[in-house]
């Protein structure tokens, strides 16, 4: 790739990376809201109690907050991947200073919050009641251990706090990925997804036939959601003028629409059993079409899109969103236990309450946790989000791929400001 087209790419906008991302931790936590009233009654399958009638109806999107991780897991291949294919296939600084900067990012707030989740459990959360967060419990010396070693995506799955099994998930993507650059390197992308989608989805394939349920087969499909996610990186940086750059944005739009549509509609007409057991085809049509997404969001045809996913509360939300996936779980158990399980009002009754109560609670816990817990391991870049002045300065320094984008601008009218 000559220079220039390193720095085209280089110049690209990825604010509405961060606002998907929110999108994403926003509906898994609806989701758990969901299942705080109505919870699986065993990891990771079965059911305690459902909505039933209007309620149901209304309601059940909120039992695929499962499809928020698939989401996160495909921006994640998609984010570490770009600077890598605009540096020409190879990590700046080189591979051990990668992981170094994987640990320090995913790491200290994941082990922060495990702290505080056990401190809950310990002093106010700790005996079952027959919501959602029965299955965190008990925590054991065992179980401390699995969560330290990130292995706790195949042992122990949901204890602790039942979300951190997909953090164990994307640590070892970390690990992975060095090895899926070199192989785009040397064989190229095609027979790099070609391979990784088979060798997934023939592993998946032999567990249904085989009829083993020990590891759900939507935990192996996050291997092949993550390489979808660096595909997609790639496809932007190679052939720059080939095939990738003549689609229409909008065209990648509609295909990203038509597939989370058709998600919406197997699910209703399946309904949650037969959907849960469809997992894998489902998360992948979901994963296409957050691949999809993302293309059509750097094309200039769809700008609109893009500034919406651009809006100053999604871009806000989308910083901290690691902070709120990690927390809001003993948020919503604890707002449940205390202040809406002792009124005694109807399953629909404590949601609407734990919903206008639990879900703003959770994002200002998760807010003041990112201050404490996370900010101070992310580099200035991602945090100058919460500090005016640098962002600010940072829009007017940015030299934007997309001329009308809201950073242009706001980059323009801080310029004539300064003038």
């Amino acid at each position: 790739m000559t220079s220039a087209a390193q720095d085209h790419r280089a110049r690209l906008d990825l604010d509405f990376v961060t606002g998907l991302r929110a999108l994403a931790a926003c509906y898994v936590l609806l989701s758990h809201v969901w299942y705080e009233i109505w919870p699986a009654v065993s990891p990771p399958y079965g059911y305690g109690r459902r909505p039933e009638g209007l309620i149901a109806w209304l309601t059940g999107w909120l039992y695929y907050g499962h499809f928020g991780v698939v989401v996160f897991i495909v921006i994640s291949g998609f984010c570490l991947m770009l600077p890598v294919a605009a540096n020409g296939d190879a990590q700046k600084g080189g591979v051990v200073d990668y992981f170094r900067r994987r640990a320090k990012r995913i790491a200290p707030p994941y082990y922060f919050a495990m702290a505080l989740s056990l401190l809950a459990i310990h002093f106010w959360i700790g005996d079952k009641t027959g919501a959602q967060w029965d299955i965190a419990l008990p925590a054991t010396t065992f179980s401390v251990l699995v969560h330290l070693l990130f292995l706790n995506d195949v042992l122990e799955s949901t204890r602790i706090n039942y979300v951190f099994w997909s953090i164990a998930i994307e640590a070892q993507l970390y690990l992975l990925f060095p090895l899926l650059v070199l192989m785009i390197r040397r064989k190229g992308l095609p027979f790099t997804v070609a391979v990784s989608a088979s060798a997934v989805y023939g592993v998946i394939f032999m567990l249904e036939l085989l009829e083993v349920d020990v590891v759900p087969p939507q935990f192996i499909g996050l291997c092949a959601y993550f390489v979808f996610g660096v595909a997609a990186a790639k496809a932007l940086t190679i052939f720059p003028q080939g095939l990738v750059a003549r689609i229409d944005g909008r065209v990648l739009l509609g295909a990203a629409a038509l597939q989370f549509a058709t998600v919406a509609a197997l699910a209703a007409s399946w309904g949650f059993d037969v959907a849960e057991r469809r997992f894998a085809f489902l998360d992948t049509l979901v994963a296409l079409a957050t691949a999809s997404l993302l293309l059509a969001a750097t094309r200039a045809e769809t700008k609109n899109v893009r500034l919406w996913l651009e809006q100053r509360s999604l871009l806000a939300v989308g910083t901290f969103s690691y902070s709120l996936y990690l927390i809001h779980a003993p948020v919503l158990h604890i707002i449940w236990q205390y202040w809406i399980r002792p009124l005694e009002a109807p399953a629909a009754g404590q949601f609407v309450l734990l919903l206008a109560v639990g879900a703003p609670s959770s994002l200002l816990a998760a807010f003041l946790f990112f201050l404490a817990c996370e900010r101070p391991f992310m580099s200035s870049a991602d945090r100058s989000v919460f500090r005016f002045a640098d962002f600010k300065i940072d829009m007017a320094r940015k030299s934007s791929f997309f001329p009308n984008s809201r950073t242009t601008r706001m980059a323009r009218r801080t310029r004539q400001i300064q003038r």
